[in-house]
């Protein structure tokens, strides 16, 4: 009945669904910022600065937001009506047909797909990455163990998970040290998802590459087994996916290993881990997280990835293990339906 609800007025209305969907997006992006002020929101809503200051006053005349000098915030009645404008929005826009027909292409995976296009402007990452935030919370509960790779792309996650009531979780990096920025290292992102979580965190002191037997000989050392056997019995993994020839690059892998990766018909990077487009590992460049495919059962994988350049490795990842959710963006959601099956 809703879905013909929308349809009816975009058939009867177009006009009146366009400034219904403007509207109740500007309102959702005052209430994801606030406060803010409108040339801000304008930059990040990638309209003329003068559009949203009609739409704000229109808001304003209306109660549902304050002005003031810090900028633009929703009243309480604004607050009451945000989960409905919002849905309605994300149906005029068409983001949850994307999300249905994705669910389909990966059947018990909780989808969700933001709007926008990661590839072509910057501030969709940000807010895919708020998305996977605001739902990160749901897959744990009091003892659970958190294991999160590093990446542009989890950074967002964590300077966007909101501090809440304290939770007994355990986060633990998923990968070792790989030589590259601090401030995307999945040590530095696991101490900031604990801190905003209220839980705990262990530090992974390993290169993320080294052979097994030295591996071994690091276990002797009780800290870093703890944190080892942590990881390894992990009930969620928090992770990125990247293209397999970006991704060569980015870690600086000897040439044979980037020509074999290549050979083998890789296409996707996950968690260390070089996957083909029908999903099977072809290669592991880590020692640490290289396991991570085969973790228990009911370990819940999050797969947080954007762009329509990522569409054919997310599509590889998600072929490969079974995922509890995909957050993703409507660029890659696109491509990915795209894609044959």
């Amino acid at each position: 009945m809703q879905d013909n609800y929308f349809t009816l007025i975009e058939r009867l209305a177009p006009d009146l669904a366009q400034e219904i969907e403007r509207r109740a997006l500007v309102l959702e992006r005052i209430g994801a910022l606030q406060p803010v002020g409108r040339r801000l929101l304008a930059q990040r809503l990638n309209l003329p600065e003068r559009e949203v200051r009609t739409v704000a006053s229109l808001l304003k005349d209306h109660g549902l937001i304050t002005l003031d000098a810090a900028g633009m915030c929703l009243t309480e009645d604004a607050a009451q009506i945000l989960p409905m404008a919002r849905m309605f929005s994300r149906d005029l826009r068409g983001l949850t047909g994307l999300e249905t027909a994705l669910n389909q292409r990966y059947p018990g995976v909780k989808i969700c797909v933001v709007a926008g296009d990661a590839d072509e402007d910057s501030h969709v990452l940000g807010e895919v990455g708020r998305n996977a935030a605001l739902r990160l919370r749901s897959f744990l509960q009091s003892g659970s163990t958190l294991a999160v790779t590093g990446g542009t792309t989890i950074s967002k996650v964590a300077q966007t998970l909101s501090t809440g009531s304290p939770m007994n979780v355990m986060v633990v990096p998923a990968r070792g040290g790989i030589g590259r920025s601090l401030e995307t290292q999945a040590n530095t992102l696991a101490v900031e998802i604990a801190k905003r979580l209220g839980g705990h965190h262990r530090m992974m002191h390993l290169p993320d590459h080294m052979d097994e037997q030295a591996l071994q000989e690091m276990r002797k050392l009780s800290e870093i087994d703890e944190t080892l056997a942590l990881l390894e019995r992990a009930d969620v993994v928090l992770h990125g996916i990247g293209r397999a020839d970006d991704m060569t690059k980015k870690r600086q892998l000897p040439a044979n290993v980037e020509a074999e990766i290549v050979r083998k018909g890789a296409v996707a990077e996950a968690y260390g881990c070089y996957f083909n487009q029908k999903g099977k590992i072809v290669f592991s460049a880590s020692t640490v997280a290289h396991n991570l495919g085969a973790l228990k059962p009911d370990c819940a994988m999050i797969a947080v990835a954007a762009g329509a350049r990522k569409a054919q490795a997310i599509d590889a990842v998600m072929a490969g293990r079974k995922h509890a959710m995909l957050v993703t963006d409507e660029g890659a959601a696109k491509a990915i339906l795209a894609l044959p099956q």
